[in-house]
């Protein structure tokens, strides 16, 4: 590689990294705490997000009547039912059916339909341990700045991937001596040794990761230009379905819709249950097809008519188109459940890579400037040393 190439390369990768540092070590640090997020809220919060009452939980007509009850003015927009014993449904509701500028979540017990509590998606001012998961998750998503914050969370991702790409290039060693090198830290290093070399080994260890992370991430974030980019590249997607007849209150129940679905899908499990209004004018019910996506469940989508019960859309994962299934990769791949336990745990480590990396990174960045000025300092009094009497 030609100096002024290496150059170029060092100046790319060394500003990025200093301007987008306190983002990506903020993205990071929330990522490690929401890939353990549901286990610490049931933690922190054992009277809401863990169930109160003993028994077969309660149909979800019923959970859906118990949170529309509290409730009353606002509309329920969705239900994520209790993944498990030691989980309760997530109830989410909208100011109405055409407004979901603000979201609230009810934790309802599964067995007596009880809610148990209630806080805002995007919280306002309660950043307790009651609503620490959500305010965790909107500052992952939008670092707490709203539409502008979610577009420089996307953007930073696709810097991440850059910054990678750039990191691997000036890593790369000339020998292969410089390559075992490369690879470990030098014994008994300190001061700016230390930091070089653990800037150098762990950003090479860590390089492929953080870019995926940073793919994925700008993928869900811009998920209409993903979308564009998938079909312009040949791995098209199915279209989104599209609803003319107006809104009118289904005949089926919520219970009925789920059992259409499950009847078409075998060995699926329901993730999300969708009330008419909240995504078209009919139940749309998600469900888990375990195994399909690594270690994770993949993702289909049904639409079930909300009178007549019959199947509208049937989008399951068997069926997928390629653009479909790299979408159905993203979330495992960035959250590390495509690896179960494992990948979380892979995933909690590397939020904290970005930190690491950042503050060795703006050591090394301040050492050398510090000796480049020393060194310009020293140059007048070279000079007038050297000057004839």
């Amino acid at each position: 590689m030609g100096i002024k190439l290496r150059t170029a390369w060092l100046w790319l990768h060394r500003w990025t990294g200093l301007v987008l540092a306190t983002v990506w070590v903020l993205v990071g640090l929330s990522g490690s705490y929401l890939a353990f997020g549901p286990e610490i809220d049931r933690m922190l919060n054992p009277d809401w997000a863990t169930p109160q009452s003993a028994g077969p939980a309660r149909p979800l007509a019923e959970v859906l009547a118990a949170a529309q009850a509290a409730e009353p003015h606002r509309f329920v927009h969705s239900v994520f039912p209790a993944s498990g014993p030691q989980d309760v449904h997530h109830v989410w509701l909208t100011p109405s059916a055409s407004d979901d500028s603000r979201m609230w979540e009810l934790l309802v017990d599964p067995a007596s339909a009880r809610v148990l509590g209630q806080r805002e998606a995007v919280p306002t001012a309660d950043f307790g341990r009651r609503n620490l998961g959500n305010a965790v998750y909107t500052l992952h998503m939008q670092l707490l700045l709203g539409e502008r914050g979610r577009v420089l969370v996307g953007l930073s991702g696709l810097f991440l991937l850059a910054s990678a790409i750039t990191g691997l290039v000036l890593w790369w060693p000339r020998s292969r001596a410089g390559l075992r090198q490369a690879l470990r830290i030098k014994p008994g290093a300190r001061g700016l040794r230390l930091h070089f070399d653990l800037h150098r080994s762990a950003g090479f260890y860590a390089s492929l990761l953080l870019a995926m992370l940073g793919l994925t991430g700008a993928a869900m974030t811009f998920p209409g230009e993903a979308r564009s980019v998938l079909n312009a590249s040949g791995a098209t997607m199915s279209p989104r379905p599209r609803w003319s007849e107006p809104l009118a209150p289904p005949h089926l129940d919520g219970d009925a819709a789920v059992a259409t679905a499950l009847r078409h899908a075998p060995g699926a499990r329901l993730l999300c249950l969708w009330l008419p209004g909240a995504s078209g004018p009919h139940w749309r019910v998600s469900l888990g097809e375990p195994g399909r996506v690594g270690a994770a469940e993949g993702r289909s989508e049904v639409w079930v008519d909300r009178q007549s019960g019959a199947l509208l859309v049937d989008r399951r994962f068997e069926r997928n188109l390629p653009g479909d299934t790299v979408f159905d990769w993203l979330l495992p791949l960035h959250n590390g459940q495509v690896l179960g336990l494992a990948g979380r745990v892979l995933i909690a480590a590397a939020g904290l890579l970005p930190l690491l990396l950042a503050v060795t990174g703006t050591v090394i960045w301040l050492r050398k400037r510090r000796g480049r000025l020393a060194a310009v300092r020293r140059k007048p009094l070279r000079r007038q040393a050297t000057r004839p009497a």
